[in-house]
């Protein structure tokens, strides 16, 4: 995998103060969650005031991963603020967008049935971030990282199946 490390985006350096304040959470500082999840919320607000629909995925993102931190609150399911931690690393430095990719899954976002291929292509495909598009779009554009991340199955069906190759 490639770098993706896109300090030019506001939108990246918000994922990655979240991401620190994850880690502290992670210390054992609770405060970082709950301040995480503030943030998270806070960065849904703007992208929805942005876009004005709730449906864009920019929003979506932002929203289920607001949702998720809200749910690690539970004690038993405080284990899910690493996989949380991890996906937000994995998206500001490899331009992996988990959660993109996951939420391209829900009927409303997809154009194509559900199937095993559909899976694969979706979670295995390489990240669609390019250094030329790392400049230009960050996440929330119209051709961002987090909206191509979260087309990526339909965008190369053909690098998935090993024609193409990175």
């Amino acid at each position: 995998m490639k770098l993706a490390l896109m300090p030019r985006q506001l939108t990246w350096w918000i994922w990655l103060v979240t991401l620190a304040m994850m880690g502290v959470g992670l210390a054992g500082y609770a405060v970082g969650f709950i301040a995480a999840m503030a943030l998270t919320f806070a960065h849904t607000f703007l992208f929805w005031r942005k876009t004005r629909d709730v449906r864009a995925i920019s929003v979506q993102i932002r929203l289920a991963y607001a949702l998720l931190l809200a749910l690690c609150l539970v004690p038993q399911l405080r284990w899910f603020n690493w996989l949380s931690a991890v996906g937000a690393g994995a998206m500001l430095v490899f331009g992996y967008c988990a959660m993109g990719r996951t939420l391209s899954l829900l009927p409303w976002n997809r154009t194509e049935l559900l199937s095993l291929n559909l899976l694969r292509r979706t979670f295995l495909t390489a990240p669609v971030v390019s250094w030329a598009s790392r400049e230009s779009a960050g996440c929330g554009e119209q051709e961002g990282v987090c909206e191509l991340e979260a087309r990526v199955a339909s965008l190369h069906p053909r690098r998935a199946e090993g024609i193409v190759t990175t």
